[in-house]
């Protein structure tokens, strides 16, 4: 060991660290200060990667860095580095140009053959979807004879023959009923309803606020609401508003246009 790895390897015990320590601060190779410390040059890699070493192990253990490059006996470490070109077996480039030029190649084929065919469609082709014009040819049209027309003669008109009219006789007709579309809905609270249609009865029970019901009838449709106050009554897409008032039971029947109305009889349920 030499004068200038006996200075480093004590400055570093001076300081109590370890070689580990000195290359997790300085991220020199353990391996590469032992070799400084020992001065053995050929294990280390160029000249100028040992002074570059050297400067920043004396900065780290507090020595002046121009005095321990003075005592670095490093082949040629004393000479001036000399640039030498270095020559490469291919151009610089950036590693994703040579990876996908050949990509942009036959992405710029494409494109080229593209436009090409655009071209040749626009200059020489037929473009597509076109109609072609039909001119009517002069021999299509055939022209129609004109008819003379003679005036009547007296003698070439017979006479017309005299008709009686019969009298139409008299239809009366009766108006047909349109029909009747009933639609509910229980708003608030439930109730009970009897529903009969042309006499007939539909429905017969209780329903829950939210639900929708419609009944059709020919002539007549009647209404009975326990609680008139929660039905919501529509007669042929006519909003007629609730039923009644709160507490009520009411009844109604409605007839179709042209049929009779009829006092409504009492019904009892079943």
């Amino acid at each position: 060991m030499g004068e200038l790895g006996e200075i480093l390897r004590q400055a570093r015990e001076a300081k109590g660290l370890s070689l580990a320590q000195v290359e997790e601060a300085t991220k020199i190779r353990s391996t590469y200060l032992q070799a400084l410390e020992e001065e053995q040059y050929d294990r280390l890699p160029a000249p100028v990667y040992i002074k570059g070493f050297l400067k920043n192990y004396a900065l780290y253990l507090g020595l002046e860095p121009q005095e321990v490059l003075s005592l670095c006996q490093a082949p040629e470490a004393s000479t001036a580095a000399t640039s030498v070109p270095i020559m490469l077996d291919e151009p610089l480039e950036p590693l994703s140009w040579r990876r996908w030029w050949p990509l942009g190649l036959i992405f710029i084929v494409i494109v080229a053959a593209a436009i090409g065919w655009w071209g040749y469609q626009q200059y020489y082709g037929t473009t597509p979807f076109a109609r072609p014009t039909v001119t009517p040819s002069p021999t299509a049209t055939t022209a129609l004879p004109s008819l003379t027309t003679r005036p009547p003669t007296a003698t070439s008109s017979p006479p017309l023959p005299t008709s009686t009219a019969t009298p139409m006789a008299t239809v009366t007709v009766t108006p047909t009923p349109v029909g009747l579309e009933l639609s509910i809905e229980i708003v608030g609270q439930r109730s009970w309803l009897l529903v009969l249609a042309d006499g007939q009865r539909v429905f017969a029970g209780l329903l829950e606020p939210g639900a929708i019901k419609t009944w059709t009838a020919r002539e007549r449709s009647s209404l009975r609401a326990g609680v008139a106050s929660a039905v919501r009554v529509t007669l042929n897409g006519e909003e007629l508003g609730v039923f009644g008032e709160i507490g009520e039971v009411v009844e109604q029947e409605w007839t179709a246009p042209g049929v009779p109305t009829r006092t409504p009889e009492p019904t009892t349920a079943t």
